[in-house]
């Protein structure tokens, strides 16, 4: 395992913990859904209690069996601004952001991280099998997969990894997760007018969460993000309904 370090020898973890009550979204959309009032999807910052955190070495255990001086390698603690994370230690098993990765096993059961230098040659350049490739996925065609199905053909992505996702618009009612439940008819026109609601009135243009105080968000694959066609734009869901790699 590896983590990055900042110039201070930090891995930051955690950040901007925030917990959120109904008056945060659930008072104002319940509204919205019911006819009363407009919600434009913006949390209320009346909604939010930041609490303080604490922290405490955690107890690190492989095979149920204890894993000793871990706290000579690094230690967790709670950094200015409500920030948890690791701080580094010098050491000399491995360096900072770098997890032990040997261990020997005492005499009293425990396993203590040792540096690869004290690891027999045989096991450094041991080499484990590596996964293999799973086998293609393909959704059914029949059952909620089929009816009332989708409302689109089916369209293809090649993501990073090399694998090709095929995926169908469906109508939102429609997608096949919600086949299960006996709704009657006037119960799904309902849930689907609201979501063409959300769909419509909460762009992707606008902030609906405060941003994080500091860092970057995690990027995805481009071609995870898929944009609606023409005339899908409210109302339907993208559902993937097969990936294979060649």
């Amino acid at each position: 395992l590896q983590f990055p370090v900042d110039e201070q020898g930090r891995t930051l973890l955690l950040q901007d913990v925030t917990f959120y009550s109904k008056e945060a979204l659930y008072q104002s959309f319940k509204a919205w859904r019911d006819g009363e009032s407009a919600c434009g999807g913006s949390f209320n910052k009346n909604g939010f209690h930041k609490p303080t955190l604490d922290t405490r070495m955690p107890v690190f255990k492989q095979d149920d069996e204890p894993l000793d001086n871990m706290d000579n390698l690094f230690a967790t603690e709670i950094f200015p601004d409500n920030v948890f994370g690791i701080q580094w230690k010098n050491n000399s098993p491995g360096s900072a952001g770098k997890f032990p990765q040997y261990f020997l096993k005492t005499g009293d059961n425990n396993r203590v991280p040792v540096p690869v230098t004290e690891v027999p040659s045989e096991l450094v350049s041991a080499e484990f099998e590596l996964a293999g490739r799973g086998e293609p996925y393909t959704s059914p065609k029949t059952g909620a997969w089929g009816i009332p199905g989708p409302a689109s053909e089916p369209i293809d992505v090649t993501l990073a990894d090399g694998s090709t996702v095929t995926y169908c618009w469906y109508r939102f009612i429609d997608q096949p997760s919600l086949q299960q439940f006996n709704w009657s008819n006037e119960e799904k026109e309902k849930l689907q007018s609201l979501i063409e609601k959300i769909h419509a009135n909460w762009t992707i243009d606008h902030e609906y969460m405060e941003p994080q105080t500091e860092g970057e968000l995690v990027s995805f694959d481009p071609a995870l993000m898929v944009m609606p066609p023409k005339g899908y734009e409210v109302g339907y869901v993208p559902i993937v309904t097969g990936q294979y790699i060649r």
